[in-house]
C-alpha cells in the first residue's frame, strides 16, 4: 500500500499542522491511504529547493525562488544555515511569517541583507492584496505555550561554573571554555547540538545611551505588550542596541532639528546602517536627533538569543553544558566594539551568575549510530568545539570506529586550543589521525583545506572505506572551501569528471555522510 497522497497544495491558506489535519481527514473520509478510486498512484513529486543553500548569494536564492509560492520567496530570503537561532527552520519561519505574521528581523545570520529583503517581499505581498489587513506597526507579540524547561520559549536559568581562557598569552584572541550548570533542573541534550543564550547588553554601554538620551533610565516605558517597565531595564536586557533597525534610524531622522543631521539618516534609513554603526555611535554623530523615549523603545529591534556549539558529551559531564566561545572584540569607528553575547558569556558574568539557556535540537549533525563507521571532522577555530563532543560520544560509547580530526587556527604556540585533550585522543588510540594547520606558522598560509589536499589519498581511501565527513565553521569562506577542496579530491582520486564528482559528493550528502554545521 502506498502512502497517503496530500490532497491541500502546500500554498494553501492553511498552517502545517491544519493542512496535514485535512489531508488526513480527506484521506479517511475517502476510505484510500494513497490512492483514488482503489488505483495506485505515483508518489508524488518531493518538493525541492534549490535555493537552500548557503553558498549562494542572496540575489541567486531569489532568482531560484522567482514564480513561487510566497513562503517559498521568503524561505530564499533567509540565510539558508537552518542554525534554528530564529526558533525555527528556514522553511518554517517562512511560513510562519506568511500564515502567522511573525516578526521579520529573527534571521542573525541573515541580518540586514535578510531583514530588508523581508521586508520588500511582504511589502510586494500587501501590494498585490490590498484589501488585505496590513500587519500592525508594532504589533504586540503573539502569546506562546511555554515548553519544557530549557526550550527557547522556557528558557533554563541556569548558571555560569567556569570561564577558561583557551589562548596563549599575546595571542590576537581570545578563546574562552565555558562551562554551565544546570543543576536540577532535568536538561537534556545530544552531542551535535546547540546552547542558546539571551544574553543582556553591556551595562556601560546603555549608562552611555542613557547620558546621551538626557535619560536617568528610571523613566517607565510601554513594552510591546503594553507593560510599563523601567526604560534601563529594557535597554539592558530587551532591545537590541547594537544593529539599529530602518525603523530606528527613520525615527531619529524624524527627531533631528538639524536639517543637514535629518537628511543623513534618511539616506542612512535607505540603505541601512553599517556594520558597527551601533544606535550609540548614531546619537553621538547626530546629536540633534533626540527621539521621544517611548519612540524610541517602540523602533528598536528585540535582543535575539544567540547559539554556541555544544562542546561536551551528556555521558560524560551529565548535569552541564561546555561550549567554546570566541570573544568578539574589535574597533569601529574610532571605537572599541564588543560582541553582546560573547563579552557577556565569557567575560561580563560572575562565576554563579544567572544566565537563560535553552537547547537547539540538530536534525542530523550528529555522531552516526554506526559504532564501527570512520568519522572525518573538520573544524577549525571555534569550529572544533562540537567535534570535542563527538569525540568524548564516541570514547564513552567505546566505539571502534576510526576518527580523524582537522583542525587550524593561526599559531601553534598561542592558539592551539584544547592541545592537551588531542594530544591525550592521539595517545590513546581515539584519534587515528589529527592533522594541524597553523596559518601564520610560516610565509605560506596553510588551511584545513591546504591539509586535505596534502593528504588527498588517504582521505579518498577513509571516503571509500564509508566515513563520514562532519564540518564546522565559518559558512561564507571556510565551508566553501573546504566543500572546493572534496570536489577535487574526489574528481582526481576517484578518476572522475567535474560533473561526476559533484553527483557523488551528493550522494554522500543524501546518505548523511556529509555533514555541516555553518554560521
Amino acid at each position: 500500500m502506498t502512502d497517503r497522497i496530500d490532497i491541500i497544495p502546500e500554498d494553501a491558506p492553511f498552517a502545517a499542522e491544519q493542512r496535514e489535519w485535512l489531508n488526513g481527514l480527506v484521506s479517511a473520509l475517502a476510505g484510500w491511504e494513497g490512492s483514488l478510486g482503489g488505483a495506485d498512484q505515483p508518489e508524488p513529486a518531493k518538493e525541492s529547493f534549490p535555493w537552500h543553500d548557503p553558498g549562494l548569494a542572496l540575489d541567486e536564492r531569489m532568482a531560484m525562488a522567482e514564480g513561487k509560492p510566497y513562503e517559498r520567496r521568503l524561505m530564499a530570503a533567509m540565510a539558508q544555515l537552518d542554525c534554528g537561532q530564529c526558533g525555527y527552520l528556514c522553511r518554517t519561519y517562512a511560513e510562519a511569517i506568511a500564515l502567522d505574521g511573525e516578526e521579520l528581523n529573527r534571521c542573525v545570520p541573515g541580518g540586514k541583507e535578510t531583514e530588508r529583503q523581508l521586508k520588500a517581499l511582504s511589502g510586494e505581498q500587501q501590494a498585490a492584496a490590498p484589501d488585505a489587513e496590513a500587519p500592525a506597526k508594532n504589533p504586540e507579540p503573539k502569546p506562546r505555550s511555554k515548553g519544557p524547561p530549557g526550550s527557547r520559549d522556557n528558557p533554563y536559568p541556569a548558571r555560569l561554573k567556569s570561564s577558561t581562557p583557551l589562548n596563549g598569552e599575546g595571542s590576537t584572541k581570545d578563546t574562552r571554555h565555558v562551562v554551565i550548570d544546570l543543576g536540577d533542573s532535568g536538561v537534556t541534550y545530544e552531542a551535535g547540538d546547540s546552547m542558546g543564550i539571551f544574553p543582556e547588553n553591556d551595562p556601560r554601554t546603555i549608562d552611555a545611551i542613557l547620558s546621551d538620551l538626557g535619560a536617568s533610565g528610571g523613566e517607565k516605558v510601554k513594552t510591546s505588550g503594553g507593560k510599563s517597565r523601567l526604560l534601563r531595564q529594557v535597554l539592558l536586557k530587551d532591545l537590541d542596541v547594537t544593529k539599529p533597525t530602518d525603523e530606528v534610524i527613520a525615527c531619529l531622522a524624524a527627531a533631528a532639528t538639524d536639517t543637514e543631521e535629518a537628511e543623513d539618516l534618511r539616506l542612512i534609513a535607505e540603505r541601512g546602517a553599517a556594520e558597527g554603526q551601533s544606535l550609540l555611535e548614531l546619537l553621538r554623530v547626530y546629536p540633534s536627533a533626540r527621539p521621544t523615549l517611548q519612540a524610541l523603545v517602540d523602533t528598536l529591534g528585540v535582543l535575539q538569543p544567540r547559539l554556541y556549539s555544544i562542546a561536551s558529551s551528556a555521558l560524560k559531564h551529565p548535569g552541564e553544558i561546555h561550549t567554546t566561545v570566541a570573544v568578539v572584540k574589535t574597533a569601529v569607528y574610532g571605537r572599541g566594539y564588543k560582541g553582546v553575547a560573547s563579552t557577556f558569556l565569557a567575560k561580563r558574568l560572575s562565576l554563579n551568575g544567572e544566565v537563560p539557556v535553552y537547547i537547539q535540537k540538530t536534525q542530523d549533525f550528529r555522531v552516526n549510530p554506526d559504532p564501527n563507521h570512520p568519522a572525518i571532522m573538520i573544524g577549525p577555530g571555534t569550529g572544533v568545539a562540537p567535534f570535542m563532543a563527538f569525540l568524548q560520544e564516541r570514547e564513552a560509547r567505546g566505539d571502534p570506529g576510526r576518527n580523524w580530526l582537522f583542525f587550524g587556527n593561526p599559531t601553534s604556540t598561542l592558539d592551539h586550543i584544547y592541545r592537551r585533550e588531542m594530544q591525550a585522543w592521539r595517545k590513546s588510540g581515539l584519534l587515528s589521525r589529527l592533522t594541524l594547520a597553523f596559518s601564520r606558522d610560516q610565509e605560506d598560509k596553510v588551511y584545513v583545506q591546504t591539509r586535505m589536499l596534502e593528504q588527498a589519498r588517504e582521505f579518498w581511501a577513509w571516503l571509500e572505506a564509508g566515513a563520514v565527513i562532519y564540518i564546522c565553521g565559518d559558512a561564507d569562506r571556510m565551508a566553501k572551501d573546504v566543500d572546493a577542496a572534496l570536489h577535487r579530491i574526489v574528481a582526481e582520486q576517484g578518476g572522475m569528471s567535474d560533473a561526476a564528482a559533484a553527483r557523488y559528493v551528493d550522494e554522500l550528502r543524501e546518505a548523511h555522510r556529509y555533514l555541516r554545521d555553518v554560521y
